[in-house]
């Protein structure tokens, strides 16, 4: 899958306009700003809408493409390489996944025809090309704030394991949640939207907002670095005693079953009676 993964606030209304639109049902005329750009937008959309019908992927993969070129003429757009909407959830917590939706449902709310919704694939798709994914409807995104919350250490941690900018990628996933939820929008993400040293392919007006850890918040910035560096080695008088990593947590232990390492002086549990050859237990 590409990494030039975007997320796109939006309006549900300005989806049902868009795909009235795709469907001829209404004129592109003020969708979006600079209207021969729209126009040719549209056109795109149309032909693939027509394949869409017939059941071919590529066409609903150019619907849902271009819903995603409109939105970055009319709002920010946030760039996550390595961590759409997709990606979190299969690779960095899959919790969040209960709060995504596949693009046909997005769509066939809007008015597209079942035929062409049910063409989309449910995510965004490593061989699918430029295209649309998954979605947070509005009822949504306060939700998904609160989860990026709630786990951004843990977050942070897996993805600096996975050899990312955490802090910067992290933070980033807050301000869009919280720009999402603070004006009632829900996020859509799309891929290939934006090529790197290609200006002309941008959408007019874009407002590409990218990861960067000096526009963090200082206290963000410090909780994000330190839940990111990796756990200090034991030196060796913890390893000796047995507090350095392969020492298990008071709170792993179930009823002293489980030894603690050499500092633990808990006795072992007794070893249960069996009962012998006349049925009498041993003691």
């Amino acid at each position: 899958m590409s990494d030039l993964i975007t997320l796109h606030p939006y309006d549900p209304a300005f989806v049902a306009r868009y795909v009235a639109t795709v469907a001829g049902e209404e004129a592109p005329a003020g969708l979006a700003p600079h209207e021969a750009w729209v126009g040719m937008e549209i056109a795109r959309a149309r032909r693939g809408y027509a394949g869409a019908l017939a059941g071919g992927e590529m066409g609903a993969n150019a619907i849902t493409y271009g819903l995603a070129r409109l939105l970055a003429a009319v709002e920010p757009v946030f760039y996550l390489p390595g961590a759409g909407l997709t990606q979190l959830e299969a690779r960095f917590d899959r919790g969040i996944g209960m709060l995504m939706r596949p693009p046909s449902r997005l769509f066939g709310d809007a008015g597209l025809e079942t035929r062409a919704a049910r063409a989309m694939p449910i995510r965004l798709d490593a061989s699918g090309g430029s295209m649309g994914g998954a979605f947070l409807p509005p009822a949504q995104t306060a939700r998904f704030q609160e989860m990026l919350q709630e786990r951004m250490e843990r977050l942070a941690r897996r993805m600096t394991e996975a050899e990312m900018d955490a802090p910067a990628i992290v933070g980033l996933l807050l301000e869009t949640a919280a720009y999402a939820a603070d004006r009632g929008l829900g996020l859509y993400e799309a891929t290939d939207i934006i090529v790197p040293g290609a200006p002309e392919s941008e959408p007019p007006g874009l407002r590409l907002i990218g990861p960067d850890r000096k526009r963090l918040d200082r206290e963000l910035r410090q909780r994000l670095e330190a839940a990111s560096r990796p756990p200090r080695e034991p030196g060796f008088l913890g390893r000796l005693f047995g507090r350095g990593t392969n020492s298990a947590p008071p709170d792993s232990r179930d009823d002293r079953r489980q030894w603690g390492g050499m500092g633990d002086v808990t006795p072992p549990p007794e070893r249960p009676s069996l009962p012998d050859a006349d049925g009498w237990r041993s003691r």
